[in-house]
């Protein structure tokens, strides 16, 4: 047997593994031996077959099963006992053909091409400076949410006659023709609700004011609806294809008013934003509310810093990766996804996360990063918490998000996910106590326009 390691370049290399018969016959025979006492060969009772027979119907594919099998092993055992580190997994070699011919030779010989790790070293310091922004928090900041949790908290009453613009207003919506009579075969007894200062056109939004239950108004569909397809869709029951076959002329017969009163600043309300007596003045709820608005945009620039030491991370390491090679393994082990067509491009994404994937794997051996069992679990809460909100669900209860959560790690892509969640949090957090944290004041609109900023920039 013989095993030898060849490198082409810092990035590729080709690794031979030669096996002779008396490196694998042994194995071969024990197999032999094993499958004659079940072997079913006309003529001969089971276990009776002579074993020259068993060897030259299927000692071939023995020692095939055999040597692939123990040319794997040999291989992976050099690399691991030569500390190789490699991308992807080993394939054939394109350019050194292996020599393996079970009909003609006893002796196999096969070459793999390998794609090495690029050799870098960590290079991040307290040199490297990123920017954690402070919002101050003014009293228009608290007066807007105050106001957002009195309509938060507010009361539909039903009334006769709308008088604000806040006001919900059911109606029902039948397509007219060019009469203005209902349209035969069109849309019909379609029940939608309107709120008028949702409607950014100033005359559609006034045909809703002062009006009684009963009352039907003509409107111009596209200005209702500000021209937004999906509102459309879901208000008319066609889809978004359809709706340039809709005439753009409708009757909104109004079926229901609701007035829309918001909270008053009262006992109330302190109860229900805070728990009952845990605020029992207005003063007390101006400076608790203040207090959850500076949470919110701390939590906010925390998740900015955290973003800006990802874009630290990748461009403080540039190395190159065997991009051919990655290529074309990407094509082997996914052909349904990867063709000669698409893979080019598709490598380039896929590219960006490996290299992000080895920039942590060296600050995980640097810093000695282990990910606690009580730090998996906080992760998979937060990761658990994001899915109900992107399934519509906003602020779900604590109970909710745990159940939610032990089911979900029965699945193995959820914690496959929460692990790199949480790897990259750990490594994350680490670089922020390694570089130097500069803060800088800032308003809320300075923070959000200094967002799109970035965003624009980096093609978010």
């Amino acid at each position: 047997m013989n095993v030898a390691f060849q490198k082409t370049d810092d990035l590729n290399g080709t690794l031979s593994v030669t096996l002779e018969k008396a490196d694998y016959e042994p194995k071969v025979d024990e197999q032999i031996k094993t499958y004659r006492k079940k072997a079913q060969i006309p003529g001969f009772r089971p276990g009776t077959a002579p074993v020259s027979m068993i060897k030259k119907l299927y000692g071939k594919s023995f020692i095939a099963d055999e040597v692939n099998k123990l040319a794997s092993e040999k291989m992976f055992g050099y690399l691991k006992e030569n500390d190789i580190d490699i991308l992807g997994q080993p394939l054939l070699s394109l350019d050194k053909p292996s020599e393996v011919d079970f009909e003609k030779s006893e002796s196999f010989t096969f070459n793999f091409d390998l794609g090495l790790a690029p050799n870098f070293d960590f290079n991040i310091s307290s040199n490297d400076s990123v920017t954690k922004y402070v919002i101050e928090v003014d009293d228009k900041e608290v007066e807007t949410e105050i106001n957002n949790l009195c309509r938060r908290h507010g009361v539909l009453e039903k009334v006769e006659e709308s008088t604000a613009e806040s006001d919900s207003i059911l109606v029902i919506l039948t397509e007219l023709d060019n009469e203005n009579k209902p349209l035969e075969g069109g849309v019909a007894g379609k029940e939608t609700t309107v709120i008028p200062e949702l409607v950014k056109d100033d005359a559609t939004k006034n045909l809703f004011m002062n009006k009684k239950t009963g009352d039907k108004i003509v409107v111009n569909l596209k200005a209702l609806f500000n021209d937004n397809e999906t509102v459309m869709a879901s208000a008319t029951g066609i889809p978004k294809e359809g709706l340039s076959d809709l005439n753009d002329t409708f009757e909104a017969e109004i079926k229901n008013i609701q007035k829309f009163t918001p909270s008053e600043i009262n006992q109330d309300l302190f109860d229900k934003v805070f728990g009952p007596g845990v605020v029992t003045d207005e003063e007390t709820f101006k400076s608790k509310v203040k207090e959850n608005v500076e949470i919110y945009y701390n939590s906010e620039t925390e998740h900015h810093l955290e973003h800006e030491l990802d874009h630290l991370i990748m461009e403080k390491h540039s190395f190159s990766l065997p991009d051919t090679f990655l290529t074309r393994w990407l094509m082997d082990a996914h052909p349904e996804a990867y063709t000669p067509e698409n893979a080019n491009e598709k490598y380039e994404k896929e590219s960006g996360a490996l290299r992000y994937q080895l920039i942590q794997e060296k600050a995980i051996k640097l810093f000695n990063i282990e990910i606690t069992e009580d730090e998996f679990n906080q992760t998979a809460l937060g990761y658990s918490a994001s899915l109900l909100r992107n399934y519509g669900i906003s602020n779900p209860e604590f109970a909710w998000v745990e159940e939610f959560t032990e089911k979900q790690k029965k699945e193995q892509r959820f914690m496959d996910k929460v692990r790199e969640l949480a790897i990259q949090r750990a490594v994350v957090n680490q670089v922020k106590n390694v570089v130097t944290v500069v803060e800088q004041k800032t308003t809320v609109e300075g923070f959000y326009d200094m967002i799109k900023q970035h965003n624009h920039q980096h093609h978010h």
